[in-house]
């Protein structure tokens, strides 16, 4: 007989929850769906999964980064994968330094690729020791660096130079450095008629959608 994987998705979108969970299943899961971190938390008791996908941003109270930790810690060899609107797990604001070992990265733009989707579980479950990200440098700031996207980032929140060099604990200078590098990564031209800095705000915005500050 074969036995289903349990499957824990956390969503708080409903239309995002109900197209991922009929995906799921549709591909063998046992899923239990849950649209907060508390109720998830409630939940995964009985449950007991062996797979959770947590959409990073639930809303208020604490966020899916929060709840991979005490999955990863309740859960030993828990496959946990990480869902968001972003690109990229850096244009979250993370890093896979914030994250639990072995945390995987799946696109929301991708959750009707039903394909993609169990694919992509499939390599997290099959090595829970290391980073997977769902990247693709060929995608909007996919060639930029940590740092540059970091910086780019705090651009985007409106902060100054001087601010973003005492929150990133280097100086000015490092700082205008760092996004001269943008602009070149970018081919934002700085010397053309529009501004580099509002342009590359633009590019970040389309990519990634507005930070919060």
């Amino acid at each position: 007989m074969v036995v289903s994987r349990r499957l824990l998705l956390v969503e708080d979108e409903p239309m995002v929850a109900a197209l991922l969970q009929e995906t799921l299943k549709a591909a063998g899961f046992e899923v239990l769906t849950a649209h907060s971190a508390v109720e998830a938390k409630s939940k995964a008791i009985e449950f007991d999964p062996d797979i959770a996908i947590l959409d990073i941003n639930l809303g208020g109270g604490p966020s899916g980064v929060d709840l991979s930790f005490l999955l990863h810690k309740t859960y030993p060899g828990i496959a946990i994968a990480l869902l968001t609107k972003h690109p990229d797990l850096r244009t979250a604001g993370y890093t896979k330094e914030d994250v639990p070992a072995g945390c995987g990265f799946i696109r929301k733009d991708m959750v009707t690729n039903s394909q993609h989707i169990v694919e992509a579980i499939e390599k997290i479950v099959a090595n829970t020791k290391h980073f997977h990200e769902d990247g693709d440098p060929s995608r909007p700031l996919g060639k930029l660096t940590t740092a540059q996207v970091e910086a780019l980032r705090l651009v985007a929140q409106g902060y100054t130079n001087a601010e973003i060099a005492k929150r990133r604990k280097t100086s000015v200078r490092a700082v205008e450095q760092l996004l001269a590098a943008v602009f070149t990564t970018l081919q934002i031209e700085v010397d053309g008629p529009i501004n580099p800095r509002v342009e590359a705000v633009r590019k970040f915005i389309s990519a990634a959608g507005t930070p919060e500050r």
